[in-house]
């Protein structure tokens, strides 16, 4: 018995010291341990317990080592490297001729070179909780520097001879779950709600609170409810002569998912958005978002409480030709009606449909989440000027190079999974404002080469 007690207690000083190097050392510690198993030196039990021994013994190695709390599990180290062509290409009717030039119209086309750059740390500690954070490239608005940088895009335009760039904090949050069906998420945070970039782009992350509730109806089907407190705006007047009450927004979505068979599975969402003094929103704010559409503030503004529906079904093929593993097939299509908007049309514009509307239809095959394997997707967005809210939504997807509401048109992305650290993306938009002036139109071809790098 004391021979075995040294051995174990040999074997799990090597076991943490292997663990201690990298996160690869701690599979080959395992690898071992699985070894010992196999040969009958160990029983399983006694495997477990010397993986429980080896984590004890890492946790306290590492707080010594490291100076970090004893309570902290773990850290993790994350982030991505993207760098972009970004080709904009306005139809020349957009704008009409040159002043004094009757047969030569302007052209409003941009070429930029861009690169988006996030690095970021996420401390896992007892008890369930979690802290990130993550600083990210990105550009400091020209229409309202003081609101800082953008809401949609850690992008950052190479030029200006150059010059030293900007680095913002992209997520800084705090996260409890302590059960496996409930959580909850202070800070600056990824959006936890199942819409697609037609009502809020993945991109942006709100500030406030949310909290997510799962429950398992059975191994194949499963209920979520996510419900988000957002500060959109918050005012203060010293002088009581300004805007003294702060903007929230509140969403809530009730997610339901099922796998009917192998081959087949299904998602079902139904979500609605609430504005808490939405009119306290300022001008200043709605130019710094740069979206087109209805402004959400000031006179003659629409209303903004959409509810919002979404659908997928999912079906996977065995296999197919240049692809490795099963092959995903995904169709969906979302709905957004917001009746707290008016649904007429638009005075002195070409015009057809209801203001307050949006719908989005796609397509999506295979995926590229594996070395070597590719996706491509299609959508189709009509998009109403009153539907959602401009302040959340796709930035790319619009016309004069900007996103957000009144818009409609096709989108097509492709990616390639080539190396373990590199994708390949391409993305292509072809879009038009929705409510025009007789006789004018704005039309505008998008393209992306996006160029990442993971880690």
């Amino acid at each position: 018995m004391k021979n075995y007690k040294q051995s174990v207690s040999l074997i799990v000083g090597v076991l943490a010291t292997i663990a201690f190097g990298s996160s690869a050392h701690a599979q080959a510690s395992d690898a071992l341990i699985d070894k010992l198993v196999d040969k009958g030196i160990l029983s399983v039990k006694e495997a477990n317990e010397l993986r429980e021994e080896a984590d004890k013994d890492f946790t306290k190695a590492y707080a010594v080592k490291s100076g970090m709390s004893e309570w902290v599990n773990a850290l993790k180290w994350n982030g991505d490297f993207r760098g972009r062509y970004d080709g904009i290409f306005q139809d020349n009717n957009n704008f009409g001729p040159k002043v004094g030039s009757p047969n030569s119209y302007a052209n409003h086309n941009r070429d930029r070179f861009r690169y988006r750059a996030r690095f970021g740390l996420t401390a896992s500690m007892t008890d369930d909780f979690e802290v990130g954070l993550r600083l990210g490239s990105g550009e400091i608005g020209s229409a309202a520097p003081s609101l800082g940088g953008s809401p949609f895009s850690a992008n950052t335009t190479v030029g200006n001879d150059g010059s030293r760039k900007f680095i913002f904090v992209d997520l800084a949050y705090a996260k409890w779950t302590p059960k496996n069906w409930f959580q909850v998420e202070i800070g600056k945070m990824t959006s936890p709600f199942w819409f697609t970039d037609m009502v809020f782009d993945p991109d942006y992350n709100p500030e406030g609170a949310q909290q997510k509730l799962t429950y398992d109806i059975n191994d194949d089907q499963k209920i979520s409810f996510n419900t988000g407190q957002y500060v959109i705006a918050e005012n203060f007047s010293g002088s009581g002569s300004g805007v003294n009450t702060d903007a929230y927004l509140f969403i809530n979505q009730l997610d339901w998912s099922a796998r009917w068979s192998p081959k087949i599975s299904s998602r079902l969402g139904i979500g609605m958005m609430n504005f808490l003094h939405q009119n306290s929103i300022s001008p200043a704010l709605e130019t710094f978002i740069n979206q087109n559409g209805t402004p959400a503030s000031g006179i003659g503004a629409q209303k903004f409480n959409p509810i919002i529906a979404r659908g997928e079904l999912a079906y996977t093929l065995e296999s197919f030709p240049f692809f490795s593993g099963e092959f995903p097939i995904a169709v969906g299509a979302e709905y957004v009606n917001n009746p707290a908007a008016s649904s007429q049309s638009f005075p002195g514009k070409t015009y057809s449909g209801k203001a307050n509307e949006a719908y989005n239809f796609g397509l999506q095959l295979g995926n590229a989440k594996a070395r070597g394997n590719w996706q491509i997707a299609y959508n189709y967005k009509n998009i109403e000027t009153a539907s959602t809210w401009h302040g959340l939504n796709d930035d790319d997807f619009g016309f004069n190079g900007r996103g957000g509401t009144d818009v409609r048109g096709h989108q097509v992305k492709a990616a390639y999974h080539i190396y373990d650290p590199f994708t390949l993306g391409l993305s292509y938009y072809n879009t038009e404002q929705i409510a025009n002036a007789p006789g004018t139109k704005a039309h505008q071809q998008r393209l992306f080469v996006d160029f990442l790098l993971t880690f």
